[in-house]
């Protein structure tokens, strides 16, 4: 009977711990894929970003965010400038991430993105600061 107990002590562990493990991935892998496919940045009152500013907010999250603080892309950093106090246009932006720039705390270093990945972090900077788009476009 002693061993019997002693069993039944072990599956329930077994079990306790299986449901930790599962929850434990489950849960998290379906709130972050809940969130890939969000238009919307609630907090930053942002909604509806096209597939090219949702893009331009990963990107910006990889290299972006280590220097800038943008609320829409949840960075707080303090080497380059804020931006959504700067609220930069889409031109602005982009010409800063194909040229760099050389004041201020730090130096950013030109072409940390080009072609369209420059131009979607550009297209998502512009639209979380609320900045007007390009007037040729």
């Amino acid at each position: 009977m002693h061993s019997d107990s002693r069993g039944s002590r072990r599956t329930i562990l077994l079990l306790f711990f299986l449901s930790i493990v599962v929850l434990g991935g489950l849960v998290p892998a379906w709130v972050i894929s809940s969130e890939a496919n969000n238009k919307d940045i609630p907090s930053a009152q942002i909604s509806g970003l096209t597939d090219e500013e949702k893009r331009g907010q990963e990107l910006f999250g990889k290299r972006c965010s280590l220097c800038h603080t943008l609320k829409a892309a949840n960075a707080v950093a303090k080497v380059g400038p804020n931006l959504d106090t700067l609220a930069p246009n889409e031109e602005f932006t982009l010409d800063a991430i194909l040229k760099g720039r050389s004041n201020g705390n730090g130096q950013m270093p030109a072409e940390l993105y080009t072609g369209q990945d420059a131009e979607d972090v550009a297209k998502f900077v512009a639209k979380s600061v609320g900045a007007a788009p390009p007037s040729g476009g």
